[in-house]
């Protein structure tokens, strides 16, 4: 211990132990309880390599989407502070999303003070009693992995040091830290640690027993169908798995992507249509997704065997998923498939039919073509608004989209480079998840497709006043039909014979009056354009690219869009 009188805050411990553990960015909507915080950044300096560096954002879904997105482009949490119960309330929406695809995020927030006087954090304003809650944690215990409460400065460290732990450790998902302005003002000779005093917990493969089993099962499979949905930052799932299915016959769905895992263009791709495969299928490897497929629609025949793979195979988190687990291979999913794909290569494998993957393939390539053609004429469809979004990607672009077209309409890109809404479609997620990516890496082009509703549910005002005050050119596509078509078409679904059928307006779907989304854009500083017609949007799409590589500035395209 120091002596206190060179000692530091608990606020100043906190950002100190931030960056210490590797927190580049210290995504801040502040209140009264940042005091110490702001304290902190003043006295040693917010541009010093010491502190992460602070990103202001004015809406707290919002910031706990960029932390969302930055994870998804490195692989490496940040940091998230919002201004107690009310800020935390703001936020819980975006932490739904995180803990629904296993993002981990250290969100905190601040807590109002618990005493009234004699302390320097004590209580100085109306609203630290009207915010004062019984359980404030209980706003995100359902959607978090672990929460705690900072009740002393000197145990900041180690408090952090497990916060991450837990978060990185698999399955990895959200973690939530209160902290009190007490403790963050009171000040503690506590030295920042060097090491983290906790690593996450690491998962190998699955059991040898398992893996031989699986092994066997796919190697007699006369139809075997390999589900994907989502990889992992590093790319390691995607080389595995490309590599398992072309050596061995394994002919591959990604379904309801989140983070594309498989290309579209490799040989083995049968696209997500999942009507005939599965209910044919004798064997099904399912590589961890938590929706593999719809039992309303398809499911496996009754003597298919049926093995997840992931750290979690039966997603316990869920509290009703039903699919059938007849082995789960639990473990860390690129190990599990490596030690797979050598387990297959000492098992003789039944011979297949590789011509009627090739046909598969070949039809869902078609299938795309087909919808995006189709829609290339007069107001565009999402299908032709992808593939001309495809056209200016180059080799690193990634797309963020949310009610966009689906991962499938994008065959060419491989690995982490096409990001989806997750299964929670907590609204309002694809924005300022595209701003956490761009914010990893400014220099590469990411491109956000999203629906006009999901659009204003992502606050664009505070995405645009972000971009341009962080110097963030992400490329914006607002997919305008005037309404919900997810609303829509969920009412056909359950009543495809009902009166919402023939109706010439569904209720609840339109929005009638419209925001001019390119003018409001622009009023924020942005360059904007509105798109009517699907002929002109190749063009104006490069232009867009043009203007964010000579003059660095955030663009917004507004592109009318069909119905679907």
């Amino acid at each position: 211990m120091k002596d206190l009188k060179n000692s530091m805050s608990g606020g100043e411990l906190l950002l100190r132990s931030l960056k210490a553990q590797g927190m580049d960015h210290f995504l801040a909507n502040a209140g009264s309880d940042f005091a110490p915080i702001v304290e902190a950044y003043a006295r040693v300096g917010s541009g010093s390599p010491d502190l992460p560096e602070p990103v202001i954002v004015p809406h707290e879904s919002a910031l706990v989407g960029m932390a969302h997105g930055y994870w998804l482009a490195t692989g490496r949490p940040q940091a998230a502070m919002v201004h107690v119960n009310v800020g935390l309330a703001n936020a819980a929406m975006a932490m739904i999303n995180a803990r629904a695809d296993d993002v981990p995020v250290l969100l905190m927030s601040g807590r109002t003070p618990l005493t009234e006087h004699d302390r320097p954090g004590a209580r100085r304003t109306p609203i630290q009693y009207g915010q004062e809650q019984f359980d404030q944690a209980s706003l995100v215990r359902d959607v978090v992995k672990w929460h705690f409460e900072l009740r002393y400065p000197e145990t900041v460290p180690a408090l952090l040091s497990r916060a991450l732990a837990v978060a990185k450790s698999a399955p990895e998902g959200p973690v939530y830290l209160s902290l009190p302005r007490e403790p963050l003002t009171e000040l503690t000779g506590a030295d920042v640690a060097a090491d983290p005093l906790q690593a996450p917990s690491r998962a190998g493969a699955a059991a040898e027993e398992d893996i031989a089993t699986a092994a066997g099962w796919l190697a007699a499979a006369e139809n075997p169908l390999i589900i994907c949905q989502r990889g992992d930052p590093g790319g390691r799932v995607a080389a595995v798995l490309e590599h398992l299915a072309e050596a061995h016959d394994l002919p591959v769905a990604e379904v309801f992507a989140t983070r594309k895992v498989f290309r579209g263009t490799h040989p083995m791709a049968v696209g997500p249509d999942l009507s005939q495969r599965l209910p044919e299928a004798d064997v099904v490897l399912v590589v961890d997704a938590p929706v593999a497929w719809i039992e309303h629609h398809n499911r496996p025949r009754a003597s298919a065997k049926v093995i997840h793979v992931g750290p979690d195979p039966l997603h316990a988190r869920m509290p009703m998923r039903s699919y059938r687990t007849t082995l789960g291979l639990a473990g860390d999913t690129a190990a599990t498939l490596a030690a797979l794909d050598a387990a297959l290569e000492t098992v003789p494998a039944r011979a297949r039919d590789s011509a009627a993957i090739a046909a598969d393939h070949a039809a869902y390539l078609a299938r795309v073509a087909g919808a995006a053609r189709a829609g290339s004429t007069g107001t565009a469809s999402k299908a032709y608004v992808a593939a001309c979004v495809s056209g200016i990607l180059g080799e690193t672009g990634v797309v963020v989209s949310e009610r966009g077209a689906p991962a499938p309409f994008y065959p060419e890109l491989g690995a982490n480079r096409f990001f989806g809404n997750t299964p929670a479609g907590g609204l309002g997620w694809g924005g300022p998840a595209a701003l956490g990516v761009q914010l990893a890496d400014r220099d590469r082009l990411v491109v956000c497709v999203v629906g006009d509703g999901s659009h204003l549910f992502a606050n664009p005002v505070v995405c645009h006043q972000v971009a341009k005050a962080n110097a963030l050119p992400v490329l914006t596509v607002v997919l305008n039909n005037s309404g919900w078509d997810a609303v829509r078409l969920s009412a056909l679904e359950v009543y495809p014979e009902g009166v919402t059928s023939g109706a010439a307006q569904v209720p609840l779907t339109e929005f009638g009056a419209n925001p001019d989304h390119a003018q409001v854009a622009e009023a924020c500083g942005l360059w904007a354009r509105r798109v009517d017609r699907a002929e002109d949007l190749p063009a104006v799409l490069q232009e867009a690219v043009t203007v964010i590589r000579d003059q660095r500035l955030p663009v917004l395209l507004d592109v009318a869009v069909r119905p679907e």
